[in-house]
């Protein structure tokens, strides 16, 4: 039986931009306790929803009912005033300031008329202890000295600090270590269970959504499609709902014209990687997967010339190279899109334009000057033939959506004529939406005689996109899996 009181609802919330009609006509309610998880494509109307929940843009009409109450927000004060709060996916920090003054930021400790850092350092000390979602955090150090993940648990604990009754979590664990997303899934459970607290959850990582929510809305097109009770969840059915037809068609036709092999792997070891023996041909997307460490990550370094090997041969359209340098593989067109996007892969402070060219200036412009108006040009050129949607070619990479960064990294390294694309979780983080489109990218590679090595941590990745899988176990290849052997049970008998 279902003893839980409503906390929140809302009665037809709509909300447009211009012509866009962002929120549709939704309605739910949230019951004291909750894990609401809200899930759909981007574009689909989330963002939008949390901020008109938690005062940060006003709706044009409808109604919202908190603690039996009609509530209408302004700004976002009065929302944290009441114990609503929000943990934004682009954390919203003051680089300048130190991780425990931006967890008080707004509601700083003082003494007298001056702020007590001491009092804010000891306070947020206390926040972690008490929420151990990463225990290591250095609390006093400056926000732009930290990490990408650093700066979400900063976020998170700043949400947290208001002792919300409703807390909502936008994509909390994209960009966190395994072990801390485990730690904050757990946390959740806990709260809502001892302390009542309210979470609306909002994922591209549908198994951990699946996991921790006691219900799921679906959005499409900024309407409510449907909520799904606990024991109604079922990811293919999610997924249908979300992108509007039959799983089959999310992930593209597998390949039938394979033809010679483009790059082979020869008895590779290195401290880590044991006798390490792959080939990927023209035609075909290759898998590789393992659990955490197994020596995938190692593997892709290793083909690129990143990490040195001790023995063995790595051969590219049959010439065979006991040495490997990065300059030489992407001489030979072989181009690795490695993870962690914003550590790695782009440059956030440069505009869509500069991020797609930097690596080609030369190429575009041999006589070393460069014409703006001649590098937009080649650059919405190259955007539009990858389908990345954007505003304006000079806009800041970091407002573009996580899937269009993502192509706009394919579009970069695909300038050039490309034999063999590694790539490590190219989709972590993104949406449904965006991996079916960077699935028809990749598929359309094979389609033009490449070759694709795909290393991905999702198991559903790998059987829907692969036409091989190596699987691996402790830095060796235990087994490859052709064709109508590709099943997760033959995945997991052969990784575990």
């Amino acid at each position: 039986m279902n003893n839980k009181k409503p906390i929140f609802s809302c009665n037809s919330l709509n909300k447009h931009f211009g012509a866009t009609h962002a929120v549709n006509n939704v309605s739910f309610t949230l019951n004291q306790g909750d894990i609401f998880g809200l899930v759909g494509e981007n574009g689909a109307g989330k963002s939008t929803l949390i901020k008109i929940i938690g005062g940060e843009c006003i709706p044009d009409s409808g109604n919202m009912f908190y603690k039996g109450s009609e509530i209408k927000w302004i700004k976002s004060s009065e929302a944290l005033k009441n114990k609503i709060s929000i943990a934004h996916q682009e954390p919203l920090l003051v680089f300048s300031l130190s991780a425990a003054e931006n967890i008080f930021l707004g509601q700083e400790y003082t003494k007298g008329i001056f702020i007590d850092e001491e009092e804010m350092l000891r306070k947020a000390r206390l926040l972690l202890k008490k929420y151990p979602i990463y225990p290591e955090l250095i609390l006093d150090k400056k926000v732009d000295e930290l990490s990408l993940d650093e700066r979400m648990i900063v976020e998170i604990l700043k949400a947290l600090s208001y002792e919300p009754n409703i807390l909502i979590l936008d994509e909390p664990t994209a960009s966190l270590p395994k072990k801390a997303s485990e730690v904050l899934l757990r946390l959740l459970e806990d709260l809502s269970k001892e302390k009542k607290i309210t979470f609306i959850y909002i994922s591209h990582k549908l198994e951990e959504a699946i996991e921790v929510c006691n219900k799921i809305m679906v959005m499409r097109n900024g309407e409510k499609v449907g909520i799904l009770q606990k024991e109604e969840i079922d990811r293919n059915l999610v997924i249908r709902m979300m992108i509007n037809r039959d799983l089959n068609q999310f992930y593209p036709k597998k390949s039938e014209n394979i033809e010679n092999t483009v790059l082979q792997v020869e008895n590779l070891n290195t401290e880590n990687l044991k006798n390490i023996n792959i080939e990927v041909k023209a035609g075909e997307i290759v898998g590789l997967y393992g659990l955490l460490g197994a020596g995938m990550n190692e593997i892709a370094l290793s083909i690129f010339g990143i990490n040195n090997f001790k023995e063995g041969v790595i051969s590219v359209s049959g010439e065979r190279l006991h040495r490997v340098e990065v300059s030489d593989m992407i001489n030979k067109g072989v181009y690795l899109i490695p993870p962690d996007k914003h550590r790695f892969s782009l440059f956030d402070s440069f505009t869509i334009s500069e991020n797609i060219t930097i690596t080609h200036l030369y190429n575009i412009f041999p006589e070393f000057l460069i014409s703006k108006i001649k590098e937009n040009k080649f650059a919405e050129k190259q955007a539009d033939k990858f389908g990345v949607k954007y505003a304006n070619i000079s806009q800041l990479i970091n407002e573009l959506s996580g899937g269009n960064q993502q192509k706009i990294i394919l579009t970069r390294w695909l300038f050039k004529e490309c034999n063999v694309l590694i790539l490590v979780d190219p989709t972590v983080g993104i949406d449904i939406g965006a991996k079916r489109d960077i699935y028809n990218l990749l598929r359309n590679l094979t389609e033009n005689k490449k070759a694709v090595l795909l290393i991905s941590s999702e198991i559903n990745e790998i059987v829907g996109i692969s036409d091989r899988i190596y699987t691996m176990r402790r830095g060796e290849i235990t087994a490859e899996i052709k064709k109508d052997e590709i099943t997760q049970e033959n995945i997991l008998k052969n990784i575990l």
